[in-house]
């Protein structure tokens, strides 16, 4: 367990329940730390179905769970589209909590199309929430803690953003990107005293990636959601060394680490953690 007592976070992206989002919020919590959370407003009647039944809330629910640790939450609803939704959300954080030591840039959209196919608006909305989206949070952010001499800024990339696979050409450019742009910071905002990593999952059962199909066929068959996960992702798990698939604790462990003092000599990387599937490509 880290301490991060006295430390103030900020999470994009972390409006779903099973989102590795909620996952770190939850993490830095339990470690001590203040959070502010951020997603996209999403009106209740689109929640999935798994969602309602358990009365999730959106960011309503998630800063219950993290003000049930003893520690301050806040949520946030804005576009990281939007350079002047994020410097609000920014300039909100610091007045409610008076700094911001960690930023886990985490929003993004994931959606499969065959390269030929892949229209100019999938292409677009690829880049501007998971690359631009990063670089609006990451200079916004970066600008605060440079005047403070001190922070850490841990963006989620993706296994998809070191090597190419079919079908997801847009999605695999903007974390090609991120990754680029992590070393970039890092070297820049070394001389300030702030770290920049990012995390590269692998496979991950999360919101984004089919939960709701695996839980209604677990439902069907009467199989549990990690059985029903695996054979909708063989292609993934057949080629992942430890046999599984990732789970949004994996990740938020690893951000964890990487925003702790144990930490402190570590910037500029993007880190596996894709349960060795890069290793046996």
């Amino acid at each position: 367990m880290y301490d991060f007592k006295g430390k103030v976070a900020l999470i994009t992206g972390a409006a779903r329940k099973r989102g590795m989002g909620h996952a770190t919020a939850i993490r830095l919590a339990r470690c001590g730390a203040d959070v502010a959370v951020n997603g996209r407003y999403r009106p209740p009647e689109e929640f999935p179905e798994e969602e309602k039944a358990e009365g999730w809330r959106g960011l309503e629910s998630l800063v219950e769970e993290i003000e049930s640790f003893g520690v301050r939450g806040l949520a946030i609803t804005a576009d990281i589209t939007d350079r002047k939704q994020v410097q609000e959300m920014v300039e909100r954080v610091v007045n409610e909590f008076g700094h911001l030591d960690i930023l886990v840039a985490n929003a993004g959209v994931y959606v499969p199309q065959p390269f030929l196919e892949t229209e100019e608006e999938q292409w677009h909305r690829h880049i501007a929430a998971n690359l631009t989206g990063v670089f609006h949070c990451g200079q916004t952010v970066a600008r605060h803690m440079a005047e403070r001499k001190s922070g850490v800024i841990v963006n989620v990339a993706s296994l998809s953003g070191k090597v190419g696979r079919a079908n997801v050409s847009a999605y695999t450019a903007s974390k090609f990107g991120v990754v680029g742009l992590t070393q970039v910071m890092a070297v820049e905002l070394a001389p300030y005293n702030i770290r920049v990593n990012a995390v590269c999952p692998g496979r991950f059962l999360t919101d984004l990636s089919d939960y709701g199909k695996a839980a209604k066929i677990a439902s069907e068959k009467g199989i549990s959601v990690t059985e029903a996960a695996h054979s909708i992702h063989a292609d993934a798990v057949q080629f992942t060394p430890l046999g599984r698939l990732g789970y949004p604790d994996d990740a938020a462990n690893l951000i964890a680490f990487l925003c702790s003092e144990e930490a402190s000599f570590i910037t500029g990387q993007s880190i596996n953690v894709d349960g060795g599937r890069l290793t046996a490509h």
